[in-house]
């Protein structure tokens, strides 16, 4: 076995950058799943909050099949195009028709069935998840996996990984961008608010779904030159059964300490952010009382907060290594996001008629975004790190069966953290089409302190979790040398090195 790095030509930074274009497609897609889809099935549609949640949440049951699924299969895969290659053109134009779906749900065919708008506006949005979440598997465990085999170097993966994190945070700026121009521009006195118009939520779903596909065929395409260099199935699979191998490679995974630490530790934390980001526009009309424009004035200043935390986080962690970066930069994202709707419902934060709320309101969104940037910069790198350290205890190489672990923690997270958020829309009495200016006395103060609380209760369950993971720049210099010898040491390794 030989690693990608060992006898490869070197990483250039146009394969780095169009790995990190078919992030783009996640960022487009993990946006509008876990940021706008609840609001429009709630605020916009009139489903109940806890409905549209289970109808989110049921996507991921399938993902507890697809992610392991996907990760095995493409581990053994062989062919002209490379193990990964191909999922990813498979999953470029279902990725993107299905989001659409999610957002067209056929009210005509509804008025014409003798069948609860409810429950058909439930089925509609089940089946559109759980086909998105689907197609979205089929990139993102391999597009992952793919980066973990394009370099083994410490430091080099924190590069492709930093490149994948910036090509989603871009993404998810057009989404954000698109998002409020549209909105900006669908004023109609029939609705209160543009948020709780329609007519627009159908050309956004279009728009991001035609950027999906673009994006994940020029990553696919632009990596398409590393193929050759990229690491085989393992030659001792070829006789082991799917379930014999699915099983196999669960049991061993969770053998590993740092692996249960680092998936556990980001699953609870990204919990908190999912929770965060489901319950983001409820919270800008209902809570904070903020109009469109200045929602999207937000929109920028979280942008900036993320690109400025990218790049701070990413020197943090080549000065003090990648455990604590995690850490401070989550601990950093409790103050600025859990902190300031707690202030807000107690009278701490200045008054809505101040002349100080909307530049107080700006640093919250600048601040916790700047901050779980490091959970961007960092946790990928430290799962490839995990995948070495792997070789070492049982000398093989199956990147997708830890990076679908760490797709499906990520996941679970985003739909835990919506029904958390769906079942809080509902306990502060809100509904469709609800004006701002009649919500419910205790609307806002539900939504503050449920926010503030459960932020802080998840993310110090993440830290004390994420302590244990032990792998140090020192330590992967080890495991590194280690695997360098043992490899050296196999028969036909001088002639491998020099062909």
């Amino acid at each position: 076995m030989t690693s990608p790095s060992h006898d490869s030509p070197r990483l250039s930074t146009r394969t780095v950058s169009y790995y990190g274009v078919g992030q783009a497609a996640e960022g487009i897609t993990n946006h509008t799943l876990t940021t706008l889809l609840l609001f429009y099935y709630t605020s916009v549609m009139g489903l109940p909050g806890s409905l549209a949640g289970a109808a989110l949440m049921i996507g991921l049951f399938f993902d507890a099949v697809t992610d392991p699924l996907v990760a095995v299969v493409s581990d053994r895969t062989r062919s002209s195009r490379g193990r990964r290659h191909p999922f990813m053109y498979a999953s470029a134009i279902p990725l993107g028709f299905f989001l659409y779906t999610a957002f067209v749900p056929p009210l005509g065919l509804f008025e014409r069935m003798e069948i609860d708008e409810t429950v058909l506006l439930f089925a509609w949005l089940t089946a559109s998840v759980v086909l998105t979440r689907a197609a979205l598997t089929l990139f993102h465990v391999p597009h992952m996996a793919l980066g973990a085999e394009l370099s083994d170097d410490f430091d080099e993966r924190t590069r492709v990984v930093t490149s994948r994190s910036l090509h989603a945070v871009l993404g998810t700026a057009v989404a954000v961008t698109a998002y409020f121009l549209l909105m900006m521009n669908s004023h109609s006195p029939e609705y209160t608010d543009p948020r709780l118009n329609p007519a627009p939520y159908s050309i956004y779903a279009a728009l991001s779904g035609i950027a999906i596909v673009i994006a994940i065929l020029l990553s696919a395409w632009g990596t398409r030159d590393r193929i050759p260099h990229l690491l085989p199935p393992d030659q001792d699979l070829s006789g082991q059964s799917f379930r014999s191998a699915l099983m196999t490679d669960l049991r061993e995974s969770l053998r590993i300490p740092s692996f249960r630490a680092l998936f556990l530790g980001f699953t609870v934390c990204f919990l908190a952010f999912g929770f965060s980001n489901a319950i983001g526009t409820h919270s800008a009309l209902y809570l904070w009382h903020v109009s469109v424009e200045v929602q999207a004035l937000y929109g920028i200043a979280i942008l900036v907060g993320t690109l400025s935390g990218m790049w701070f986080w990413r020197s943090y962690a080549a000065k003090h290594d990648k455990r604590p970066t995690f850490i401070v930069g989550i601990t950093w994202f409790t103050f600025f996001a859990a902190i300031p709707p707690i202030f807000k419902v107690i009278g701490l934060f200045p008054a809505e008629d101040s002349a100080l709320y909307v530049p107080a309101f700006m640093p919250v969104g600048f601040g916790w975004s700047f901050a779980i940037a490091s959970a961007y910069v960092v946790v990928g790198s430290m799962m490839a790190d995990i995948t070495d350290e792997d070789e070492l205890l049982h000398d093989r190489r199956r990147e997708g069966i830890f990076f679908g672990a760490l797709s499906f923690g990520s996941k679970t997270a985003s739909g835990l953290g919506t029904i958390v958020a769906g079942v809080v829309y509902d306990q502060a009495g809100l509904h469709r089409g609800l004006d701002p200016a009649d919500a419910p006395a205790g609307a806002s103060v539900t939504l503050g302190l449920c926010t503030g609380f459960i932020i802080m209760f998840l993310v110090a369950g993440a830290i004390t979790i994420f302590r244990r993971y032990d792998i140090t720049r020192e330590r992967h210099d080890e495991i590194i040398e280690a695997l360098e010898e043992r490899r050296s040491a196999r028969p036909g390794a001088d002639e491998a090195g020099a062909s």
